[in-house]
C-alpha cells in the first residue's frame, strides 16, 4: 500500500511550462471535485483540458491520502484497452483480462484516490462504461476526465474549458493588449523561440487580432507563437486566413493530433458520424451565432429532417464542436473561427456548397422582411439588438448575394432593414455593398434605382456630399423610366438634401425635387417617405418660403411621427426641430428641450449620428447663451462620438461649432485653428456650404487680428459659396462682416449697403440672432455718418432681444456695439438711455421696419444703374478695367460661374447686350 498523500503508478506527466492564467477555473474545478465524484473538464481541442487537469493534480495530490492515478488514453484505440491501461497506472499486474473490472474495484475500494482519465473523446462509451462500475464500487474514489464530449454518466459535472481572455476589439496598445491572458500566452511562448521577444505598442494590434481570431485557445496560440521565429506579429495576423497551413510545427514530443492545428480539429471530426459531420459543414456558413430557427433552415433538405435538427446540434455542442449562449431567452450557437474554417473546408467535400449557402441568404432576406416594421415602429430595440446579434451573417449573406449574382437580394436586405443600417452609422459599408449590388444587376435592372437612391443618402451621411448627390440624381430618371414612384418619391427627396449639403444644387432645384418628391410619396401612400421629406424640407432655405413655415413643416412632421409610432425618424426630427429652434429662431429653451428629448432616445438606440448631432445642437444652444463650459463639453463629446464611429458628416457639423464657440469664448488664434479645422472636415466630405461657414468664420477672426487682406478674402468666398444654394445663416453673416470690413476701409456708403443686404437675407427667413447682429452693425454705420439716436434705437431692440432670449455677442458684435456707445456719448448724445428704453419698447420685426425706413434708397429699382448690388458694381468695375471673368473672380474671390451669373443679371439691369456695350456704358458713367 502506498504512504499517505503518495500517488500511485500512474503518475502524472510533468506540466512543460508554466500554467498562463486559468485561476478562476481551477477554483470552480477544485470546488465541483469536493461536490461531484466525477468532473469532466469539456472544450474543443487545444482549449487546454489536459493543461489544467495537470495543474489541478498538482494542488490536489497532497490533499488525498491515495493520492493521483493519471491515465493517458490519446494512443488507446479500442475500448477493451481501457481496462489495462487503468490496472497498469494503480499498479495491478493482470494476469488475464477476464475479470479485471473486478480486481480493480477490489483494489481501489477503500481508498481515497483521484483518478484521471485523460483524452476520453474517441472512447466515451468505454470510459463510462468502466467509470460507472468503479464510482459504483469504490465510495471514497473520485474521477477527473477530460473528453471533448460529456462521457454522459449519471452524476458527472461538466465542466467547460473556454478558451483564454483575448483583448478587446479596440485594444491597440501593450497596456490593453498584453494584460490579457491570452497575449501573455503568446509573449511567453514566443519568447521561447525569440529570445527577448515583447508585445510592443507597435505589433499590440496585430497581437490582438491573432488572439481573437484564434478564438485564445492555447494549442493555435502556442503554434502561432512558434512562427514569430520567423515572420511578424502582423505577418502572423495576416495569414490567419490560411491558418492550416500556417499553423504547424508543434513539439515533435506532443502528440500527433496537437502538431498542427489541422489535426487537432480533423481529431474531432473524424469522430463524428456522416449526419454530423454534414450539419458540423453546412452550420459553418454562418459567420457568427444563430439560433435553431435559422439552423433548421441551413441544416436541413432532402437528406436532413427539420425534426432531426436539433438533436444534431446537441451532438455537436457534446462534441465540443458548437458552444452554446443565451440571447433574450433563446439559445444561440457557436462555432469557434477555427473549427469553423476547417468545416468550410470539409462542406465541398460531402455537399453543394451553393445550395447550403442559397438557404442561408434565403434566411436572412426573410429575416429582414420582418424586421421591417418593427424597426420602424415604436419599439424599435428587439429588432436593432437582434440583427447587432446576426449582423456578421447579413453581412455573409449579402456578400454571397453578390458573388452568386443574386445583386436584388442584397437591395431587399438593405431596404428593408435600413433602418438599422442607420443607427450603427454603417454608411460606408452599406454604401460599398449597394454599389456592388447594382453593379451585379443587369443595365436594364429595374432594381438598380432602388440601389442608386438607397446608397446616395448612405454616401452622403458617409461623409461624400457630392457623391451622393450624383447617385440620388442617376437614381430619379431610372426610377422615372420604370415607374417606379416608390423609390422615384426618395430619389427626389435624396437628391435635394444630398444637393443642399454638397452645393451642387441651386436652391430652385432643392426646392422643387423636395416638393415634388414629397407631393408624390403623399399621391402613392408613401407614409414614411412623406414625413422623411416634410423633416427634411423643414431644415432647408427655401426662396420665398418663410422660415416660419419651414418650421411648421418640421414641427408637423414631428407631431404625425409621434402619432404613427416612428421612433427612429422621430429622433432625427427631432434633432433637427432643436437645431433650427436654436438658429434662425434663437429659441434655446425649445432647442434644448428637443435636442435632450432626441439625444435620450439616441442613446437608448445606440443612433451613434444623431448622439453626436444632438450634442452639437446643446452645444451650439450654450454658445449662444454663453455658457462656456457647457459648450466645449457637449461640442468636445459630440466630436468625440463622431470621431470614434468614423461619422465624416458629424465630425464636420461639430468642428463647425468647435469653431464658433471658440470665436465666442477663445482668442482669435484659438478661432483659427478651429476655422481652419472646420474647413479642412468641410473640404473632406465635399460640403460647399460648411466651406462657406468656415471661411466666414476665418474672415471674422482675420477682421478681429485687423488683417484686411485676408479677411477680404475668406470673407468673399464664404459670400460666393453661401449664395448659391441659398444659406441665410452664413450668406447673411457674411455681409454683415463684409459691412464692418468696408466701414473700416471708410467706404461707409458700401458698408451701409452691405449691411442692409445682409438684414434682408436674414429677415427673409427670420433668422433672429442673426437679425439682432444686423442690427447692431447698422447701428455702427449710423453712428459713424453723425446719427445716434436711430443708431441707439436700433441697439436697444436688440438688446431687448438678447435679454429675452439669453443670446450674447460675439467678440466682434461685442467690440464694435461698445465703440458704438463710447461714440455716442462723445457725440453728446444726452439721451442715450431714452433713445435705447425707446428701441427696446419694440420687437425685433418693428425694429428690422424702423432700419429699412432710415435705408433711403432701400427699394432699389428693378432696372438701371441703381438697381446694381454691390458686387454687381464692383464686378462692372472689373470687367471696364478689362479683367476677364477668371480674373474677376480671382479678384473677388468668386466663382467663375457667379461671376457669369453677375454678369447676366447686369446685362438685364442696365440693359446692354454684351460685354462690349456694358464697358462702354460704364466709361460713359465713370465706373
Amino acid at each position: 500500500m502506498p504512504r499517505h498523500g503518495e500517488s500511485v503508478v500512474g503518475r502524472a506527466p510533468t506540466a512543460p511550462s508554466v500554467l498562463v492564467g486559468r485561476d478562476r477555473e481551477r477554483s470552480e474545478v477544485a470546488v465541483l471535485l469536493e461536490e461531484a465524484r466525477l468532473v469532466t473538464l469539456l472544450g474543443s481541442g487545444g482549449c487546454g483540458k489536459t493543461r489544467l487537469a495537470l495543474e489541478l493534480v498538482d494542488e490536489l495530490a497532497s490533499q488525498l491520502p491515495d493520492g493521483v492515478s493519471w491515465v493517458d488514453l490519446g494512443s488507446l484505440s479500442t475500448p477493451s484497452m481501457i481496462p489495462s491501461a487503468v490496472a497498469a497506472a494503480v499498479d495491478i499486474r493482470e494476469r488475464s483480462s477476464e475479470g479485471l473490472l473486478d480486481t480493480l474495484v477490489d483494489h481501489l475500494g477503500g481508498r481515497q484516490l483521484l483518478l484521471v482519465l485523460d483524452n476520453c473523446e474517441h472512447l466515451v462509451e468505454g470510459c463510462a462504461e468502466i467509470v460507472t462500475v468503479l464510482l459504483g464500487g469504490c465510495p471514497q474514489l473520485r474521477v477527473l476526465a477530460t473528453s471533448r464530449e460529456p462521457l454522459a454518466v449519471t452524476g458527472e459535472a461538466g465542466y467547460v474549458v473556454a478558451g483564454l481572455a483575448t483583448p478587446p476589439p479596440n485594444a491597440s496598445s501593450r497596456a490593453s493588449v498584453g494584460e490579457t491572458d491570452a497575449a501573455r500566452l503568446f509573449e511567453l511562448r514566443a519568447r521561447q523561440v525569440r529570445s527577448g521577444f515583447r508585445i510592443t505598442d507597435a505589433d499590440a494590434e496585430a497581437v490582438g487580432r491573432i488572439c481573437r481570431r484564434l478564438d485564445g485557445i492555447p494549442l493555435a496560440l502556442e503554434l502561432a507563437a512558434a512562427r514569430v521565429r520567423v515572420l511578424t506579429p502582423r505577418q502572423i495576423a495576416d495569414g490567419l486566413d490560411d491558418r492550416f497551413r500556417l499553423l504547424t510545427g508543434g513539439a515533435r514530443d506532443s502528440p500527433a493530433r496537437q502538431r498542427t492545428l489541422e489535426a487537432s480539429v480533423q481529431w474531432s471530426y473524424d469522430l463524428l458520424d456522416v449526419s454530423q459531420q454534414r450539419a458540423l459543414t453546412r452550420l459553418s456558413v454562418f459567420a457568427g451565432g444563430f439560433g435553431l430557427e435559422a439552423a433548421e433552415v441551413v441544416v436541413s433538405g432532402s437528406d436532413v429532417a427539420v425534426a432531426d435538427v436539433l438533436d444534431l446540434i446537441t451532438d455537436l455542442v457534446d462534441r465540443s464542436l458548437l458552444q452554446v449562449t443565451e440571447r433574450g431567452g433563446e439559445a444561440r450557437y457557436r462555432m469557434l473561427e477555427t473549427i469553423r474554417a476547417y468545416a468550410r473546408q470539409r462542406l465541398a467535400e460531402i455537399d453543394d456548397p451553393t445550395q447550403v449557402r442559397d438557404r442561408h441568404l434565403d434566411h436572412f432576406v426573410e429575416l429582414a422582411r420582418q424586421a421591417q416594421p418593427g424597426l420602424l415602429g415604436p419599439e424599435p430595440d428587439p429588432w436593432i439588438e437582434r440583427l447587432g446579434s446576426d449582423i456578421d451573417d447579413l453581412r455573409a449573406a449579402m456578400d454571397w448575394a453578390v458573388d452568386s449574382g443574386r445583386g436584388h437580394d442584397v437591395l431587399d436586405i438593405a431596404e428593408t432593414t435600413f433602418t438599422f443600417w442607420m443607427v450603427r452609422g454603417l454608411y460606408v459599408e452599406m454604401s460599398r455593398r449597394l454599389h456592388d449590388a447594382v453593379r451585379a444587376l443587369p443595365a436594364d435592372e429595374a432594381g438598380r434605382a432602388r440601389g442608386l437612391m438607397a446608397a446616395s443618402l448612405l454616401t452622403m451621411m458617409g461623409g461624400d456630399h457630392p457623391a451622393g448627390h450624383a447617385l440620388a440624381d442617376e437614381a430619379v430618371p431610372l426610377a422615372r423610366a420604370h415607374g417606379d414612384d416608390a423609390t422615384l418619391a426618395r430619389a427626389l427627396i435624396y437628391r435635394a438634401w444630398c444637393g443642399s449639403l454638397s452645393g451642387d444644387a441651386t436652391s430652385e432645384r432643392i426646392a422643387a425635387d423636395m416638393e415634388a418628391g414629397i407631393a408624390l410619396a403623399e399621391r402613392i401612400g408613401a407614409h414614411e417617405t412623406r414625413l422623411g421629406g416634410m423633416m427634411f424640407s423643414g431644415t432647408l432655405d427655401v426662396p420665398g418660403r418663410s422660415f416660419a413655415d419651414g418650421h411648421r413643416l418640421l414641427e408637423q412632421a414631428v407631431t404625425e411621427m409621434e402619432q404613427a409610432g416612428f421612433t427612429y425618424l422621430l429622433v432625427i426630427a427631432r434633432t433637427f426641430l432643436g437645431a433650427r429652434c436654436v438658429l434662425p429662431a434663437g429659441d434655446l429653451d425649445r432647442g434644448r428641450e428637443h435636442a435632450e428629448a432626441a439625444l435620450t432616445v439616441g442613446r437608448r438606440l445606440g443612433l451613434r449620428s444623431f448622439i453626436s448631432t444632438a450634442l452639437t445642437v446643446l452645444g451650439g444652444a450654450a454658445v449662444l447663451g454663453g455658457d462656456e463650459d457647457t459648450a466645449r463639453e457637449q461640442l468636445a463629446e459630440a466630436l468625440e462620438v463622431a470621431e470614434r464611429s468614423g461619422l465624416r458628416t458629424d465630425v464636420m457639423v461639430a468642428r463647425d461649432w468647435i469653431a464658433l464657440a471658440a470665436d465666442r469664448f477663445g482668442t482669435p488664434a484659438e478661432a483659427r485653428v478651429a476655422a481652419e479645422a472646420a474647413l479642412a472636415a468641410a473640404r473632406e466630405v465635399g460640403s460647399r456650404p460648411f466651406e462657406a461657414s468656415a471661411e466666414r468664420l476665418l474672415g471674422v477672426v482675420a477682421l478681429r487680428e485687423e488683417r484686411p487682406g485676408a479677411a477680404r478674402g475668406h470673407l468673399a468666398r464664404a459670400r460666393d459659396r453661401s449664395s448659391e444654394p441659398r444659406n441665410v445663416f452664413t450668406l447673411g453673416r457674411s455681409l454683415l462682416a463684409l459691412a464692418h470690413l468696408a466701414a473700416g476701409d471708410d467706404e461707409l456708403a458700401h458698408a451701409r449697403e452691405l449691411a442692409h443686404e445682409g438684414l434682408d437675407v436674414l429677415a427673409e427667413h427670420q433668422d433672429r440672432p442673426g437679425m439682432a447682429d444686423a442690427l447692431e452693425t447698422l447701428a455702427v454705420l449710423l453712428l459713424a455718418r453723425g446719427q445716434p439716436e436711430p443708431a441707439l434705437r436700433l441697439v436697444g431692440a436688440a438688446e431687448r432681444f438678447r435679454a429675452e432670449t439669453g443670446i450674447g455677442r460675439f467678440p466682434l458684435e461685442a467690440a464694435t456695439v461698445a465703440r458704438c456707445l463710447d461714440d455716442a456719448g462723445r457725440l453728446g448724445a444726452g439721451q442715450s438711455d431714452t433713445y435705447r428704453q425707446e428701441g427696446a419698447a419694440m420687437s425685433l420685426d418693428e425694429a428690422v421696419a424702423h432700419a429699412r425706413r432710415g435705408r433711403g434708397e432701400r427699394n432699389r429699382p428693378s432696372t438701371g444703374w441703381d438697381a446694381l448690388t454691390p458686387t454687381e458694381r464692383d464686378v462692372v468695375r472689373l470687367v471696364a478695367r478689362g479683367c476677364s471673368n477668371t480674373e474677376v473672380g480671382e479678384q473677388l474671390f468668386i466663382s467663375v460661374n457667379t461671376v457669369k451669373t453677375h454678369l447676366s443679371h447686369v446685362y438685364a439691369k442696365v440693359q446692354v447686350q454684351g460685354r462690349a456695350e456694358l464697358v462702354a456704358a460704364a466709361a460713359r458713367r465713370d465706373l
